[in-house]
């Protein structure tokens, strides 16, 4: 079989991982393995069947293991009226702000907006399993660290939230304009401009240091930021 989308159907599934269909379908009903209808069939995300089969501890199909999916595995990106619809059926999305303006990434619309959760990301399963997963490594470093893209912050370590007074929660999807002295701003603004220019992908870690920027009253010393 030839992996080049990057879905597959519940046979196709099924084969890989040397189950049947029933199988397969129960793992989605259950809400163990996350899948997209598609009329009255699923489409399994091949992302989503890596993270569920080693997060479960089972052995992931040779023909899964190329250089693309290697570790670390993350459940695939989707809007938040899409996981939480599947995550909890009692969740009626369409009265919220988020999905009635269409807010690709929940939380940077929370200045904005309020989600049904009440835009308590710290306790959004939603967040952590999508979002959180992915910046986690930014707790790891010992010197200040944030995470951020189009201008709006995905997550910080104690010690950024420490230079800007405040909790590390509290900066997600909060705009950076919110932080950031104006003297530093336009620099900021520049670089991010330029790397989208470059075609430099946002997800990949690039890492750069910033030279005595100004954070509101507070200056940070070569603080990296990661983009």
């Amino acid at each position: 079989m030839q992996i080049a989308q990057k879905t597959l159907t519940v046979s196709q599934a099924a084969a890989l991982c040397g189950v049947n269909r029933n199988t397969i379908g129960f793992w989605i009903r259950s809400k163990k393995l996350g899948a997209n209808r598609i009329g009255r069939n699923y489409a399994v995300p091949i992302d989503e069947l890596v993270f569920f089969l080693k997060s479960t501890g089972q052995q992931i199909p040779k023909i899964l293991e190329g250089k693309a999916l290697r570790g670390p595995f993350f459940r695939s990106v989707q809007r938040c009226w899409e996981f939480s619809g599947k995550s909890d059926p009692r969740v009626d999305c369409r009265e919220c702000a988020i999905f009635q303006n269409a807010v690709e990434i929940c939380f940077t619309g929370r200045e904005a907006s309020t989600c049904l959760f009440g835009n308590k990301c710290h306790s959004c399963r939603y967040y952590w399993e999508i979002y959180h997963a992915r910046i986690q490594f930014i707790y790891q470093i010992a010197h200040p660290a944030a995470v951020y893209k189009d201008m709006f912050f995905w997550g910080a370590n104690e010690n950024w939230a420490e230079l800007c007074g405040l909790e590390p929660m509290k900066m997600v999807g909060m705009g950076i304009e919110q932080i950031y002295h104006p003297d530093s701003l336009g620099m900021v603004i520049s670089n991010n401009n330029k790397r989208a220019l470059k075609g430099i992908h946002p997800h990949r870690g690039r890492k750069w240091s910033t030279s005595r920027q100004q954070m509101g009253k507070k200056e940070s010393s070569a603080s990296p930021i990661t983009c």
